[in-house]
């Protein structure tokens, strides 16, 4: 371990080749701001990230929570929106081998404005995944991964989704269960976008796709598929 050049209390360490970790104390000195690298480190990029984040303390600290992106970001260089945080037990960065370290580390990393929904929409469970499987906050160098919720059902392929939440998924399962609403009367697919608009799409053989928001009361507009799924790509950002 080094002391971060340029950055005072603040930290840089590489446990093996193209893994590099960095952390910074936050403006009260109590918590510990930490952004992780694989094979995309940027002492540049990772610097700007962890001053903004050591300013931005009361933000990223004391509202408790889970996964948020209450901060603007901008880098030369890089499209990122925002500065995210994700609190401990969402991320375990040192979890096993250092507990009470853990207990006082806030993962910090840049984002987009489309990947973060209203924090209150977030269980535990949804927080970790998104953050673990979605947002890749390694990987310094990636593109969006926009918010998105789905319920889906489909009576032919007998796909779908249980119980009232939904899931967290990838922007190509929603293009994909969007295509195999065709010829599968009484099927749907519904989506939610970071914006908390909620999005319903079903197919019949008269009106072929449709669209409704459920946010509004007008009825469902019917569409083409290269509309809808532009519509739907749209959405997400």
């Amino acid at each position: 371990m080094e002391e971060f050049d340029g950055l005072p209390d603040a930290w840089h360490w590489s446990p093996a080749p193209g893994l590099d970790f960095a952390a910074a104390l936050s403006a009260d000195g109590r918590h510990l701001f930490q952004v992780n690298a694989r094979d995309t480190y940027d002492q540049n990029l990772v610097a700007a990230i962890l001053h903004t984040a050591r300013e931005n303390s009361p933000q990223l600290l004391e509202k408790g929570e889970l996964l948020s992106a209450p901060q603007e970001f901008r880098h030369p260089g890089r499209d990122f929106e925002v500065i995210a945080a994700a609190r401990p037990g969402v991320h375990r960065y040192h979890e096993v081998q250092q507990p009470q370290l853990q207990q006082v580390t806030w993962a910090v990393f840049p984002g987009y404005t489309c990947e973060f929904a209203d924090p209150s929409r977030y269980s535990l469970e949804d927080a970790r995944e998104s953050f673990i499987r979605f947002l890749s906050p390694a990987d310094l160098n990636r593109e969006p991964v926009p918010f998105l919720r789905l319920w889906y059902d489909n009576t032919v392929t007998k796909g779908g989704t249980d119980g009232p939440d939904g899931i967290l998924a990838a922007e190509k399962t929603l293009y994909r269960e969007i295509k195999l609403l065709e010829g599968a009367p009484g099927s749907f697919v519904r989506f939610e976008n970071f914006r908390g608009s909620v999005f319903r799409i079903e197919w019949d053989p008269e009106r072929a796709w449709t669209l409704a928001e459920e946010t509004q009361s007008s009825g469902p507009d019917p569409l083409d598929i290269a509309d809808l799924l532009s519509f739907a790509e749209r959405s997400l950002r």
